[in-house]
């Protein structure tokens, strides 16, 4: 569909959606997106949601520039400390799901409002951009291959995530869980513990996210990262109607944040308003719920329903 999506607005704009100055700036402007599609999904996996990804990524943009910039902390330090503190708040959303067994959609909602007054306390409610250190922009925008390295520190993360998740015994677990809690169980994985894991690993994808749209961008807004969440879920769910029908899984994710990208960027240059971008992402997002929970239900091999596997495989992932 991505590559059909191409091709038709390569037709139709032949001047400017194809050129190579476009296609590179839709590649790096996507990364900070697909970067948090991942964070998504490591929760999507485990049969939860995670709400506060999205204003974990402004904090810690925020919380970067401060120490470097007003405090002028090393960027080594800096960097270590906002990765903590975004694992921080993924183990706290895990704690509240696994251990006191809140519904994950109110617990992180209530985390990530929570962080984003957080946000708006570190940051004064202004745009910081003074005195950042230029090895955030050296980090994200240096060109490899012509295409910039944000791109590749993204692709390498998927490579590593879709490795353990589909390579690894622990993949088999997270997978298990999402399929099974109460199954999962019963043959001895700790359900608690795996949920706390990825919750925090979630929150330090998410922070990582938001020191590559600071190093992006110059500046950080403490209105970053809520207006990438809706896109984020909507490139995972569509992600699980394609590669692993029915399933959430890396490949798919990362092709449909391409896929997006690529439909409102060619419609934007078609002359589509500023507004019809939201709209376009919304209904993305409701055809990919619809679609991956369709999918997750059909009957597979010969109609017979599909059962529930006590020890899946690593590349068996749990139903969506």
């Amino acid at each position: 569909m991505a590559l059909f999506l191409i091709a038709l607005f390569s037709i139709l704009l032949p001047r400017t959606f194809p050129s190579s100055a476009n296609l590179q700036g839709l590649a790096q402007g996507q990364a900070v997106s697909a970067l948090l599609a991942l964070s998504v999904l490591l929760v999507l996996v485990i049969g939860e949601f995670d709400l506060s990804v999205g204003y974990t990524l402004g904090l810690s943009a925020v919380l970067t520039a401060k120490l470097t910039g007003v405090f002028d902390l090393p960027v080594a330090l800096t960097v270590i400390i906002s990765l903590g503190a975004g694992a921080l708040i993924g183990l706290l959303s895990g704690l509240l799901v696994a251990r006191l067994k809140v519904v994950s959609l109110i617990a992180t909602l209530g985390v990530g409002l929570a962080v984003s007054g957080i946000t708006v306390g570190v940051s004064g409610g202004m745009t910081l951009s003074q005195n950042i250190p230029t090895a955030f922009t050296t980090f994200v925008q240096t060109k490899i291959l012509g295409i910039g390295s944000a791109v590749w520190v993204v692709a390498l993360i998927a490579v590593v995530i879709y490795v353990v998740l589909t390579k690894t015994p622990f993949g088999s677990k997270v997978y298990a869980v999402g399929g099974s809690e109460q199954v999962a169980r019963m043959v001895g994985i700790r359900v608690r513990l795996i949920k706390c894991v990825m919750f925090a690993t979630a929150g330090a994808l998410a922070a990582l996210a938001g020191i590559m749209q600071l190093g992006l961008a110059g500046a950080a807004n403490p209105s970053f990262g809520a207006n990438l969440l809706l896109p984020a879920f909507a490139a995972a769910f569509l992600g699980s109607t394609t590669v692993r029908p029915g399933f959430f899984n890396v490949v798919g994710t990362m092709l449909a944040v391409v896929l997006l990208a690529v439909g409102f960027s060619g419609l934007s240059l078609l002359g589509a308003p500023f507004w019809f971008q939201p709209v376009f992402q919304g209904v993305a997002l409701v055809v990919g719920v619809v679609l991956s929970q369709t999918l997750s239900k059909s009957p597979r091999r010969g109609g017979k329903p599909k059962r529930e596997k006590i020890d899946p495989k690593p590349d068996s992932p749990a139903p969506v």
